[in-house]
């Protein structure tokens, strides 16, 4: 699917008009934990939790290329350290929207992973895509260099889809 045809179904799945309002309906799903909005992506997807489709959309759309110089993770490195990973308990230092945390999913899916992100803007993007793929997780939004912590959350597996618990 071309990244257009990606953003216009994206925004139609979550029923927004602007982009922009994307990170503001993932915060709604997780924390209300809608199962109904997380069956709707899966079928926008085909069902296909493999890689992070959010991502693309984030990165070429949303992400602030200029002043913080993001880029995210390629799914061919993300691969790779993810075979390279042996442990069951995984710890990824700026996890982004979690490229290399779903593909660590795809090889075990009974990992557990401490996350750590700097930029509140993605944290939606990665708190949707580890419930949506049932995953469990300790999330924080922290300055890594100071130790900041600003946010965190427990990310509980459920039935099908994790639910998200606020702690900080």
């Amino acid at each position: 699917m071309e990244l257009l045809e990606l953003k216009n179904r994206v925004m139609e799945c979550f029923e927004i008009a602007d982009i922009n309002d994307l990170k503001n309906k993932l915060v709604q799903i997780t924390l209300n934990h809608d199962t109904e909005m997380y069956d709707k992506f899966c079928k926008l997807v085909d069902n296909d939790l493999s890689q992070d489709h959010l991502q693309k959309v984030f990165q070429y759309y949303l992400a602030d290329r200029k002043v913080k110089m993001q880029d995210y993770t390629p799914i061919s490195l993300a691969k790779l350290v993810s075979k390279l990973c042996i442990h069951k308990e995984i710890i990824d230092m700026c996890a982004g929207s979690g490229a290399l945390t779903i593909q660590k999913w795809n090889l075990n899916k009974n990992c557990k992973f401490k996350l750590y992100e700097f930029d509140e803007n993605v944290m939606p993007y990665l708190l949707f895509n580890l419930c949506v793929r049932n995953i469990n997780a300790k999330v924080y939004r922290i300055d890594v260099l100071t130790q900041e912590v600003f946010n965190e959350y427990n990310v509980i597996p459920n039935e099908k889809y994790s639910k998200v618990e606020v702690i900080k």
